[in-house]
């Protein structure tokens, strides 16, 4: 059943309905009926003719692995990345092209597009040295997702975002020593028919998919942008209904600030909104800023005290606690459990998943 009015087929998450429209035409490019993959999702061709706002997530995921059950082709993804660049992905599409820079550009495009992976928590962006490395994190093992739909998924969104750069700066037949880093193995995979753009470089059986993008290319200048068109799809961007995307938004402007905790103005900031409209949206959307900041924490603090050698003082300090025993009575409440106990459980038990 839809949990929207506005949305068709089932999940918790939604993917907008362009991406559907993209989808099915792709499907017939490859030759593959259309109806047969839509039957397989639990969809009726009727239900999309006048599509809808979204899709729900899961039921998009069902239309891939249909895709890769009927035609299995390790290019796939790469393929469909090309026709997911042209989409305009709106307001937040308009701010991107409108900006001086692709750094920039991209800023905005990775802070707003919603992530296609059913958990925006996911999507992790670093700037080190100039560079800028987006990568997917693993999904949590606790949760069942087919490894090769969430590959595709993440390489379409990844390879996607450096097309659209390359497409905005009209640099699309330049070479640029990005590299793109995948999960999926070389077997059967040819550069020449993914059709991957000049330099880019691409390594597999990687942990995670991971983009590299080079201080060149993000230096970029975009052609003629305009001051006018980025205000008024700013402000568009502030005004519109986006109860749907609001956590996610949120989510992703503390981690593009990882590994500092912004705090609500500079949050509000980022999304280009007041307090109170912040505040207004995420109660439609049935969460608080609060709520979000402690999911962080908590993501933040488990990665530290798991994957790390930083001491509980440190990890408080870095979280934003004003004393140790702030993050502890927190953490506590959070996990059940103090943080050295839960460090000491975790590595006597390095199986154990973080919450």
């Amino acid at each position: 059943m839809s949990s929207r009015v506005d949305q068709i087929g089932e999940g918790r998450h939604t993917v907008l309905a362009e991406y559907l429209a993209v989808f099915l035409e792709f499907v017939a490019e490859c030759g593959l009926d259309a109806s047969s993959i839509l039957a397989s999702a639990g969809l009726a061709p009727e239900e999309v003719v006048q599509l809808p706002r979204f899709v729900g997530s899961k039921t998009y995921y069902r239309l891939i692995r249909s895709l890769l059950d009927q035609q299995p082709d390790p290019h796939h993804a790469y393929r469909f990345a090309r026709r997911g660049s042209e989409l305009r992905h709106g307001a937040a599409g308009m701010v991107a092209q409108n900006s001086q820079t692709l750094r920039e550009g991209l800023d905005v495009g990775l802070r707003y597009a919603r992530p296609q992976l059913g958990n925006s928590e996911r999507l992790v962006v670093e700037v080190e040295n100039r560079e800028m490395v987006v990568l997917i994190r693993p999904p949590d093992p606790q949760i069942e997702i087919d490894e090769s739909v969430d590959c595709f998924n993440s390489i379409v969104m990844l390879l996607g975002h450096e097309l659209r750069g390359r497409r905005m700066a009209g640099m699309m037949s330049k070479s640029f020593s990005n590299e793109l880093k995948v999960t999926h193995s070389a077997e059967g995979f040819s550069l020449a028919r993914a059709g991957l753009p000049p330099g880019l470089k691409i390594s597999f059986d990687a942990p995670q998919v991971e983009l590299v993008l080079r201080s060149d290319y993000l230096d970029t200048p975009l052609l003629s942008p305009s001051t006018e068109l980025r205000s008024i799809a700013l402000r568009q961007l502030e005004g519109s209904d986006a109860n749907a995307n609001i956590s996610d938004r949120v989510r992703a402007v503390f981690q593009s600030c990882e590994p500092e905790v912004p705090g609500v103005d500079q949050v509000c900031e980022a999304l280009h909104m007041s307090r109170a409209t912040l505040k207004r949206k995420l109660k439609a959307d049935g969460a608080t800023f609060q709520s979000l900041k402690d999911s962080f924490r908590l993501r933040r603090a488990t990665f530290l005290l798991g994957d790390t050698e930083a001491s509980v003082d440190e990890i408080a300090d870095e979280l934003g606690f004003s004393d140790t025993s702030g993050f502890t009575k927190a953490f506590r409440r959070w996990t059940g459990s103090a943080p050295r106990a839960w460090r000491l459980a975790r590595q006597s038990d390095p199986g154990a998943s973080s919450p």
